[in-house]
């Protein structure tokens, strides 16, 4: 996949995470999004790159985090 379509994506995911805020944290949604992100991550920036996302164990700070990386990677 070609730079520009990676940071499309990337930019999508970003734009659902205000969305995934206002949910309680125990929703599926953010399960599903967050799974989907790592797959991305794993299969364009390799398996570390995903990894380093799941450390966090707070909803909020989980959401802070793949922000920052997702931002990153844009750049």
């Amino acid at each position: 996949m070609d730079k520009a379509k990676q940071v499309e994506l990337l930019k999508q995911k970003l734009d659902e995470i205000p969305y995934l805020r206002a949910l309680h944290f125990k929703n599926g949604e953010f399960a599903a999004w967050k799974n989907k992100v790592c797959q991305m991550l794993e299969s364009d920036y390799g398996k570390e790159s995903a990894q380093e996302l799941g450390q966090e164990q707070e909803y909020g700070r989980q959401l802070d985090c793949y922000e920052e990386v997702l931002k990153s990677l844009i750049n």
